[in-house]
């Protein structure tokens, strides 16, 4: 629909340069997904030897443990997955965001076109 070679699109490029916007090792979503992941792997464990500690033990109180242990690995895994859910919602809105920019610029000369071709 847009052409990529367009002088407007390498102005709107040219800009976006001139922020200095991270997009590569330093970027936050990313790091957040990481750290989600890695997160959610060590609740799956902790569930794990809840669990197995649980069926192994006979006593009242040592099963209380491992329930207490399954529920600090729920809230690990709540909290991965908040954590994931809110990187991926940053990315997808700061691209929704520039999108939205380049789109009414686009729009914008588009208008200006329009004007000019019928006051001519």
């Amino acid at each position: 629909m847009t052409d990529e070679n367009s002088p407007r699109l390498q102005e709107f490029q040219s800009q976006v340069d001139d922020l200095r916007l991270s997009g590569g090792k330093a970027n936050p979503e990313r790091m957040a997904v990481r750290v989600a992941i890695v997160l959610f792997v060590v609740a799956i464990g902790l569930g794990l030897i809840a669990y197995f500690s649980s069926t192994s033990a006979s006593d009242v109180r040592d099963q209380n443990e491992s329930i207490i242990l399954a529920l600090v690995a729920v809230v690990v895994a709540l909290g991965a997955v908040a954590l994931f859910v809110r990187a991926s919602l940053t990315r997808y809105f700061r691209y929704w965001l520039v999108r939205l920019v380049y789109e009414d610029r686009a729009n914008t000369d588009r208008l200006i076109e329009a004007l000019k071709e019928q006051s001519s």
